[in-house]
């Protein structure tokens, strides 16, 4: 029960730091905000500011800013709808740009906790192949299919690209170091969901806090490029759709990376941040995507979109979006039994 509550709050957390970019933004404009609400369904807790409601709702499935005019007409000067394009511009960004900020912030938490990856191989997975095959702690990574690895994170890169256009039983040449005799071996990797794995962990070096912090948006970046890889490989079929997991799976997995410690729970959730941000980003009816690019045009061309034309879709889009997370959450919730 105790990791339901903690993955339960770190969820919400992540919901808290986008909403409140919104928030943040919209009252630096000038506009204002009715409500700013942490879960969806009813209020099991409310505060009446001077201006806003702030609530705490029932169901911890997402959270939302309202803001005055932002889905419907208003005839308040001081409504989403009638504030300058950049301002609406600028207050719906801040959402996922908040997500991101707070990866950042979290990567270098954990590099500079754990320590850095270096070629040295420091352990091996569970059934790993590469062990199969002979490969021994302490050794290091030289090449991979006669690709020369110039850090552990270019394993990943190697092996999927080179599995891109070949059968997966192949076998691909890796070359190690070891005892400072360099030794080739044939290894046919793990495949999971489309990605390929030599089954090896690297051993970490302690990092300094100005190398923590490059790492931090290192490797935020390297998460966004994951997601958009993943995106790829769902609409080309090579990864299905029970893949994709909605609130509960992630709840389910934040308790289970709390299983694991601190800093592999503060991973996961600088994962779930970057995937909450960049989603947020896609030009979908109904996200933030959606209102940026409404406001990008009115931006460059000095007109608003038709408002009751973008609450249709929106509208669409909202139904869709709920459809998907529904039937992802019912899937979700059979595989928790």
């Amino acid at each position: 029960m105790s990791k339901i509550i903690i993955a339960i709050v770190m969820f919400l957390f992540l919901i808290l730091i986008h909403e409140f970019g919104h928030f943040l933004l919209a009252k630096a404009s000038g506009i204002k905000v009715n409500e700013f609400a942490i879960g969806m369904g009813p209020a099991i807790f409310k505060k009446q500011g001077e201006e806003t409601l702030y609530s705490l709702r029932l169901i911890p499935i997402g959270g939302y800013c309202a803001m005055e005019g932002e889905d419907d007409e208003s005839s308040d000067p001081r409504s989403y709808d009638r504030a300058p394009a950049k301002s609406k511009f600028l207050t719906i960004l801040a959402g996922p740009v908040m997500n991101l900020l707070l990866a950042v912030i979290i990567f270098f938490v954990v590099a500079l906790n754990t320590g850095v990856a270096t070629k040295t191989i420091g352990g091996f997975s569970k059934d790993s192949p590469a062990k199969a095959a002979g490969v021994e702690l302490g050794d290091e990574v030289v090449s991979l299919a006669g690709q020369e690895v110039t850090s552990f994170t270019d394993i990943s890169t190697i092996l999927n690209e080179y599995y891109k256009n070949r059968d997966k039983d192949e076998k691909i040449p890796l070359e190690v170091l070891s005892n400072n005799e360099s030794k080739t071996y044939e290894i046919s990797p793990m495949e999971e969901n489309g990605s390929y794995y030599l089954g090896i962990e690297s051993k970490l070096r302690k990092a300094g806090i100005g190398e923590s912090i490059k790492l931090g948006f290192i490797e935020t970046g390297k998460n966004i490029a994951l997601i958009f890889v993943v995106l790829g490989r769902l609409f080309t079929g090579k990864i299905a759709f029970s893949a994709l997991s909605g609130p509960v799976g992630v709840v389910k997995e934040l308790g289970n990376q709390a299983q694991n410690g601190l800093m592999s729970l503060l991973y996961f959730l600088g994962y779930i941040s970057v995937n909450l941000g960049v989603f947020n980003l896609l030009p979908i009816p109904a996200l933030d995507g959606s209102k940026i690019v409404s406001a990008l045009y009115e931006m460059i061309t000095g007109k608003r979109v038709n408002k009751k034309f973008e609450e249709k879709i929106t509208l669409v889009g909202f139904v869709l979006l709920l459809g998907l997370i529904l039937v992802i959450s019912i899937k979700d919730i059979i595989n928790l039994f």
